[in-house]
């Protein structure tokens, strides 16, 4: 391209003004280096260069993090006891977490429904209490175990009471040791109580067959042989060391829990009644359910469930339970085989299982119950019939656990209590099996206004007189003669009964 395309000549300067004008201008030489200019006619480039270093960078760091956690990850994969990933640990501790979240909630102005049907009508202790709104998520939380406690008091403790956070707030108090204690004392129960349950606890484990039950080597009132029922009294054994909030990996009696779970787990839970299953069944039951409550473990559901439904299903028609579970107006339906019937559905109830037509069971035997009452407020073995002391708390028990803790048949039982059976101090004349319920319905009425007497008559010279009859092995000896008495049988009701003070809180539901 030639100048003048570019510069017309009427706009140029003349040249001799051109250069006159600039004679005195010194144009210095150009100062960019060669990597300047490199850097400045090839600035893109190496912008690309360096986003790309970077990213490769990144990446390298990424990939390194992920082939540490694949790596330590196989690390453990092929140990079976090499502990919870560190996922489920923390799906755990959040499972924990919202568990504490949801027991801090503000306590529920108004009545309400629960997510099983049957645990709707409730009335045992503290029912008020419960977020029946979290009631599943509650049941589905695992609890702390105690072998992640280990053998540490301080840990052990706070262990124990994690675990009571996943139970219902009737049960908390005996898995948190100190809770349980406190129970104790403001029950009015004292030191002795409480040594006298471990005694009786350690006695059991040593009365324990290699299969796991108890009563094949059961024992008469004269120390004879006298094989019982195992499954009933690995029920109660089981029931015992529940109520202590001895689980499966307890450090004193995990063994023997494990071994008790596995043998009521080993037959069907649907079995064929007859006049000792009548008995034997509920009882069982009633330990499957308390020991899923307290455990989760999964196999016990199942179990609890099959085996309360055949408890609905043999319900006679008056609302009663009959031997064999017969049905119609001939068969012999009576207080004491319903009694632990009900006491069964209670603890189905507490599992959080949905369980249809356990309401209307309950319903059907509170009626059949309150038909057992006489005028003096005992109540019978059957209906019509003339009441029996050794029934009067089991009557009292089940109208408390089911919609009727202040009806006036509760009260006047109750009342009936104080005066005949509170009074007595004599070994050889208390009826264990009576006493049993009777503790319990005694305990339960301090839930109600009013009801705090019964308690404190019945309290007054209870726990010396339980405590002073056990042997120096740790069972109790024979006191007056009640129907299946066995040195198994017998212990475990003393145990129970001394639990009362933390087993289940008092009723404060109608």
């Amino acid at each position: 391209m030639d100048q003048e395309e570019v510069y017309p000549e009427e706009n140029q300067t003349p040249q001799e003004d051109y250069l006159e004008d600039h004679q005195s201008v010194t144009i210095a030489p150009p100062l960019e280096g060669g990597f300047s200019k490199y850097m400045r006619e090839y600035r893109l480039l190496n912008s690309l260069l360096v986003s790309l270093l970077m990213l490769t960078i990144i990446m390298s760091s990424i990939w390194g993090m992920m082939m540490g956690l694949a790596l330590s990850g196989e690390g453990n994969s092929d140990f079976s006891d090499g502990g919870t990933a560190p996922a489920a640990q923390k799906q755990e501790k959040q499972k924990v977490v919202k568990l504490m979240q949801r027991q801090k909630k503000a306590q529920p102005t108004t009545q309400q429904t629960f997510r099983t049907t049957a645990i709707s009508d409730i009335t045992l202790p503290d029912f008020n209490e419960l977020d029946v709104k979290d009631l599943a998520p509650v049941v589905e939380a695992a609890a702390p175990t105690m072998s992640a406690a280990g053998m540490n008091n301080d840990q052990m403790t706070k262990a124990m009471a994690g675990i009571g956070l996943a139970l219902p707030k009737t049960m908390q108090q005996r898995c948190d040791p100190k809770k349980r204690i406190a129970r104790l004392k403001s029950g009015g129960g004292k030191t002795m109580t409480e040594a006298a349950i471990v005694k009786g606890l350690k006695w059991l484990q040593t009365t324990q067959d290699p299969e796991g039950s108890w009563g094949g080597k059961d024992k008469d009132e004269k120390g004879q042989l006298k094989p019982s029922d195992k499954n009933a009294m690995t029920g109660m054994a089981l029931l015992c060391y529940l109520g202590h909030c001895e689980l499966q990996d307890s450090p004193d009696y995990g063994p023997t829990v494990q071994k008790a779970i596995k043998f009521i787990t080993s037959t069907t839970p649907e079995p064929k009644i007859d006049q000792r299953g009548s008995y034997s069944h509920p009882i069982r039951t009633y330990a499957l359910c308390e020991a899923y409550t307290m455990t989760k473990i999964k196999r016990l559901e199942e179990f609890a469930k099959r085996a309360t439904i055949h408890i609905i299903k043999g319900q006679n028609e008056n609302g009663g339970w009959a031997y064999s579970y017969g049905k119609g107006p001939a068969a012999h339906t009576d207080l004491s085989v319903a009694g632990w019937n009900i006491q069964a559905l209670k603890a189905a109830a507490y599992t959080g299982i949905e369980i249809s037509g356990l309401d209307e069971a309950m319903d059907k035997a509170i009626k059949y119950v309150k038909e057992c009452q006489d005028k003096t407020g005992r109540f019978a073995y059957q209906r019509g019939k003339t009441g029996k002391s050794s029934l009067t708390g089991t009557g009292i028990l089940s109208l408390q656990i089911w919609k009727n803790a202040k009806s006036e048949e509760a009260k006047r039982g109750l009342e009936w209590i104080v005066q005949n059976e509170a009074v007595k101090k004599d070994w050889s004349s208390i009826n264990v099996y009576g006493w049993y319920y009777h503790a319990q319905a005694c305990f339960q009425a301090t839930g109600i206004s009013g009801g705090s007497k019964f308690w404190k008559a019945w309290n007054k010279d209870f726990q010396k007189t339980v405590c002073s009859n056990q042997a120096d092995d740790g069972h109790w000896k024979h006191g007056a003669h009640f129907h299946g008495d066995t040195e198994i049988y017998r212990t475990t009701m003393a145990i129970l009964m001394l639990e009362v003070y933390y087993r289940y809180m008092p009723t404060t539901k109608v």
